[in-house]
């Protein structure tokens, strides 16, 4: 009895622990304001209570905005806005050193069906976003992976529009409208302080589905289920409409100019089906017994399935091969595509007592298919650690690595081209990309965050001879946060 007591103590110690540790752990299906931020910020944990945090306006410029907040919230109406700011220089490698800019404001509104008028467990969120500034990547560095996740292409666009609504408790929550699918699936807690755009929805989703999939600056018709059947488990399953934009697969026009307000709501494409596990763990009772300092940690494991139809890398629509001279030009068709990921979040080390200091780690893994996809292969992985710098205990300093693995058939394409073609063409090989990152809290509604990478392999593709130095690039960058 008194083990089971010990247990039972441990594991409410654990579930405090790890609200606090991680912050707004009850927010999961509450639309924050971060959720419409793609990286740099950290998105709200995922946990089984699926309730509508206090708002906290002391993380506000604006404050209660001369009672304007607290009079809207009396009604059940929230309304947040925040604003990114971004400088990025490209100091050695690439294409054409140089600076560059771009950023991104977010407004976001949200009515408690509670408060006005008297449903309970009902959310109805509305969100647009403006995206700004010129892309580095493209037009400076020349890699696959964006140094940024606002490098998304000019636009004004409404974000998400979708109806949520608790039952059992809101142990059950359900999400019907036009979802964005990045900050709850296929996301890690801990890699959302970096501010490359691979740490935030990957390269093998981005690239692989039409116009990226339902993420950020997208979203999708269809439906989001939330559930928590036993404490230490969640189970998500999203059904949605596949292409965001209803452009083809391949275009010579931006996704953001494909649908340029957000408003297509499309429904004419193939069905995306994607679901995930995660699950809570302690790991502090596996490795030094049940009675040491919590390290919690989110473990997930997930997959998607698309019904559309997707472009043989290889393959001419006859058969024959893309790299021809005698090719059509157009590729082969197949019905149907998926993928599957694995997501470990885990605090490795913290403090008990005195200041707080933690070392966090992440890892997330994902594997497509090579018939259909340029990308089958992709991990991430990183360390954080906040407390750690002088006289700041809100900082947080994070070190990430990420790579990405061309598929065979995409390999052997260019295999192709050489040998049928061009002989010039350069072998595929994996874009491997490090990022040094500072997030600093300069107010509770500010933050700045002073970043560097370093690509190697710049594009994906083998250097030149005698142009070593092109296919690296270093990068420096800035970006501040705020929070009206």
């Amino acid at each position: 009895m008194l083990g089971k007591m010990r247990s039972l103590a441990h594991l409410a110690v654990f579930g405090t622990i790890f609200h606090a540790f991680l912050g707004r752990a009850e927010a999961a299906a509450a639309p924050l304001v971060t959720d419409v931020l793609p990286s740099g910020v950290p998105l709200p944990s995922p946990a089984p209570g699926f309730v509508l945090p206090p708002e906290d306006t002391g993380t506000e410029l604006l404050g209660d905005a001369g009672g304007a907040r607290a009079w809207l919230g009396r009604k059940g109406i929230r309304f947040n806005l925040q604003d990114v700011e971004e400088v990025w220089g490209l100091a050695s490698g690439g294409m054409h050193p140089g600076p560059t800019y771009d950023g991104m404001t977010a407004a976001t509104l949200v009515l408690e069906t509670r408060r006005a008028f008297g449903w309970h467990d009902g959310l109805l969120n509305i969100s647009a976003i403006q995206v700004r500034g010129r892309s580095l990547a493209g037009e400076r560095l020349g890699s696959l992976n964006p140094v940024s996740g606002y490098d998304a292409g000019r636009t004004t666009r409404l974000f998400e529009l979708w109806y949520g609504q608790g039952f059992f408790g809101n142990r059950l929550d359900i999400r019907v409208g036009t979802i964005d699918l990045d900050t709850e699936f296929l996301v890690s807690q801990n890699a959302s302080l970096f501010l490359n755009a691979s740490f935030g929805w990957p390269l093998s989703t981005s690239s692989n589905l039409y116009s990226g999939g339902p993420s950020w600056p997208f979203s999708a018709v269809g439906t989001r289920i939330k559930w928590s059947p036993a404490y230490p488990l969640v189970l998500m399953l999203a059904i949605t409409d596949d292409n965001p934009t209803k452009g083809p697969f391949y275009s010579q026009l931006s996704p953001t100019r494909m649908d340029p307000s957000g408003t297509s709501f499309s429904t004419s494409g193939g069905t995306l089906f994607l679901g995930e596990a995660q699950l809570w763990v302690d790991a502090a009772q596996s490795l030094s017994g049940k009675d040491a300092p919590a390290l919690p940690g989110t473990w997930k494991i997930g997959g998607l399935y698309d019904t559309g139809l997707f472009p043989d890398p290889r393959y001419d629509s006859r058969g024959g091969f893309l790299a021809s001279p005698d090719s059509s030009g157009i590729p082969s068709y197949h019905h149907g595509n998926w993928l599957g990921y694995i997501v470990l979040d885990q605090t490795l080390w913290r403090t008990v007592q005195g200041p707080a200091k933690a070392i966090n780690t992440f890892v997330r893994a994902t594997i497509a298919s090579g018939t259909r996809n340029r990308f089958t292969n992709e991990v991430e992985a990183g360390l954080t650690f906040q407390g750690f710098v002088p006289s700041r205990p809100n900082d947080v300093v994070g070190i990430g690595w990420g790579t990405s693995f061309y598929g065979h058939r995409a390999r052997d394409n260019v295999k192709d081209t050489i040998r049928l073609a061009d002989s010039s063409a350069r072998l595929l090989v994996p874009e491997d990309h490090i990022e040094l990152t500072w997030q600093i809290p300069v107010r509770d509604y500010l933050t700045v965050q002073p970043d560097f990478q370093y690509f190697w392999h710049v594009g994906g593709q083998a250097p030149e001879k005698g142009q070593a130095a092109a296919s690296e690039g270093a990068v420096l960058g800035l970006n501040m946060t705020t929070t009206f």
